[in-house]
Order: C-alpha cells, then sequence, then structure tokens
C-alpha cells in the first residue's frame, strides 16, 4: 500500500477557520487528519502542507515514523516549526486513521491499548455574547443543565493585559459569582488566562479568585520563560495548566523538569505526532504530573484526542467545544457525543469518524482577522 494524494481543505468555522488533510492509497483506503490553525493561518498551513507532502506521496502509510521523520526533520533550515508540527500532526492523524482501517482495529488499539473506556471532558466554547454576569450564567446553566458537562473554562477577562485593577477584579469575580450561583459548586470551573498577565499580576489575580474554587489556572503567564510560569505555579493555590502552544518535546521537557505548571495541555493537532504526545504524557508521570489535552477543534482533533486519552494513565481530561456551526455534523460524520459528562472510547477501526470532502467543500474557508475571537469589549463575538 502506498500513499497517492494528500489533500487539504479549509472549513469556514464562523470566527476560525478548521484545517482538515485527507491522505489517500492506492488501496483505496483513506484517512482524514486535523491541524491547528489559528484564525488566519490556514493560508500558511495550506502552503506548508503544499510544500511538504512530496515527503508522504509514494512512501507507505503504515510507516508512520518514517514519514513523520520525513516531515519533521528534512526540512533543514525550517525544523520543528510550528507550522511544519502542525501539518505532520495532521498527517500522523491521518495515517494513524488508514492504519486503524487497515487491521480493522480502533486506533487506541494500536497505540497500545487503553485504560480508560470514557473519557471525562469540560466545555469551552459555551460563553459567548455579551459579557455581563446575566449572560454568562445564562449560558452555563445551558452548558451543565442541558448539555451535561460537569465543568467549564472560560476566559472572562476581557481585552486586560498585565495585570488588574480592584475594579476589574471584581468585574471579572461578578460574573465568576453569577456562574456558581448558576450551577453551583459541584461543577469545576477552569480560567483561562491566555497568557496575558505579568508574575505578579497572575499571582494576585489567581489570590483574588481563589474563593471560586477553580479548577485549574490556564496560561497565566508566557512560556517563553519556564522558570517564571514555575514561579507562579508554586505561589498560588489552585493548579496550573499549560501547555498548548508547546510543539515539541524539547519545550516539554523543560517544562517538566522545572515543575512550571500541575497539569499539561499538548495539543494533538500541533505537537507534530500521537505518539510524541504520548512521551510527554509519560514525561509528566514520571513528575507526578497530569495532562489535559489541549482540544479546541473540530471532530478530528476530538476523535484523536480520545483515542490517546484512552490510554494515558494520567489522564485529568480533555477539553471540549461545546457548540459547532451547524454545518460540522455534514463535514465530519461521528458519534463522539458528550453523556453524563464523557465520551465513550469506540472501538470502530481507526479514529471512527467518516470525513465528507464534497461538504468540506461547501464551506470554504476565508481570511480570517487575527483577532477576531473578541470584540473591543472583550466579549466573545459568536453568535
Amino acid at each position: 500500500m502506498r500513499v497517492t494524494d494528500v489533500e487539504t481543505f479549509v472549513v469556514d468555522a464562523d470566527w476560525r477557520n478548521w484545517f482538515f488533510v485527507q491522505v489517500k492509497t492506492d488501496e483505496g483506503i483513506t484517512g482524514v487528519g486535523e491541524a491547528l490553525s489559528g484564525e488566519g493561518l490556514t493560508p500558511a498551513l495550506e502552503a506548508t502542507a503544499e510544500a511538504h507532502k512530496h515527503y508522504v506521496i509514494g512512501e507507505d502509510p503504515l510507516n508512520r515514523k518514517q514519514i513523520n521523520r520525513k516531515l519533521r526533520r528534512y526540512p533543514f533550515a525550517w525544523r520543528a516549526g510550528k507550522l511544519i508540527n502542525a501539518v505532520a500532526a495532521a498527517i500522523d492523524i491521518a495515517l494513524w486513521d488508514i492504519a486503524g482501517k487497515y487491521y480493522g482495529e480502533p486506533v487506541w488499539k494500536l497505540l497500545g491499548g487503553k485504560v480508560h473506556d470514557e473519557i471525562p471532558v469540560y466545555a469551552n466554547g459555551w460563553h459567548i455574547g455579551e459579557r455581563t454576569p446575566e449572560n454568562y450564567a445564562h449560558h452555563a446553566k445551558k452548558a451543565v443543565g442541558e448539555q451535561g458537562y460537569p465543568a467549564l473554562k472560560c476566559d472572562p477577562f476581557a481585552h486586560y493585559e498585565y495585570s488588574l485593577t480592584d475594579s476589574q477584579i471584581d468585574e471579572v469575580a461578578n460574573l465568576l459569582e453569577a456562574v456558581r450561583d448558576a450551577v453551583g459548586w459541584d461543577v469545576g470551573v477552569a480560567l483561562d488566562c491566555h497568557g496575558r498577565f505579568t508574575r505578579r499580576g497572575a499571582i494576585e489575580v489567581a489570590n483574588a479568585l481563589e474563593e471560586y474554587n477553580i479548577m485549574f489556572l490556564e496560561e497565566p503567564v508566557e512560556l517563553e520563560d519556564r522558570e517564571v510560569m514555575a514561579n507562579v505555579t508554586q505561589h498560588v493555590n489552585m493548579p496550573v495548566a499549560t501547555g498548548e502552544r508547546i510543539y515539541n518535546n524539547e519545550t516539554m521537557e523543560d517544562l517538566v523538569r522545572k515543575q512550571a505548571c500541575d497539569i499539561i495541555q499538548p495539543d494533538v493537532t500541533n505537537y507534530g505526532s500521537l505518539q510524541e504526545v504520548q512521551h510527554a504524557a509519560s514525561m509528566a508521570k514520571s513528575r507526578y504530573m497530569t495532562i489535559a489535552p489541549h482540544n479546541p477543534n473540530a471532530g478530528v482533533s476530538t476523535a484523536a484526542s480520545v483515542h490517546l486519552c484512552a490510554g494515558l494513565e494520567n489522564l485529568e481530561v480533555l477539553e471540549h467545544m461545546s457548540r459547532d456551526v451547524e454545518w460540522a455534523d455534514e463535514i465530519i460524520e461521528h458519534d463522539y457525543t458528550v453523556e453524563d459528562g464523557v465520551i465513550e472510547v469506540p472501538d470502530d477501526p481507526g479514529l471512527g469518524v467518516t470525513f465528507h470532502p464534497d461538504a468540506a467543500r461547501e464551506h470554504p474557508g476565508e481570511p480570517k482577522d487575527s483577532h477576531s475571537l473578541f470584540d473591543e469589549e472583550g466579549a466573545l463575538k459568536r453568535p
């Protein structure tokens, strides 16, 4: 069996685009993968995939390691870069999908087996529209009561950066108080800081919001200096999570060695390969840290993440988008539904999804404003 083509698809997903690859073989087996796509970067992903697909075409799709090595190491000047790793990750996911279909086995089994039959999830994407306590409470109730999520993550910090004034902290506290009043104290609430704070600013915010029983504080500062992240982790009374923008084990090893967080958050769609994420989880496990994979993505990413998580002993929880565009199921057909706060690990061959290329072409992605997620007041813009 040989790879005959690698085709890319950029799909409109409202405030962002989705990026998929479909790998075809001469035996008629196809696989689908997904790359993490920032709002304005899908053209760069397309160009990178086009420039590098010659490393894949003609190769045995079951020899994933050799293909992955070529994609990530052969472009010497750009080796291990973000774009190349994202494309390599998408192709790797597609090759696992092909292997599962070829052998008639689910990907989790090919990855070494499972220790979880169900994957616990938390909701992202539930807090949209006006940045008011009433709106936060309304959507929190919906995510927990109607959709069955046991935990929620939000970024309540608007467009604020570096540190917050007392009035700004009160503003954020009012949002969290409304959420707690709406869903109670048994529901997990995580805060995503998107790396916006200074060291001191992050510590002050964490101390001020500690009373709301925060599940974890995500990316309180940028990751360029892992010692600063470690310092924040040591000085706050809540778990710290980070790692979504890490795309190789060299950087992750430094994060783990410095104990710069409590929970690592690699993303299967930018980390280069599923086995590399397994290695990251093992590194974290050796230092008594847990893993909560980053997954604000489409159905292919969710499928790959579920198969990966099935075998991770130190799994904390998986991120899951609580809402999608209305055409999402037309493009990626799957049974990865949230019931009682978990997603069941499937036994279908491959990833257990069906990709519909024609439907993807009917919703072509368009260039997105790189800051399109939030409006000028810091509210999420999605309707």
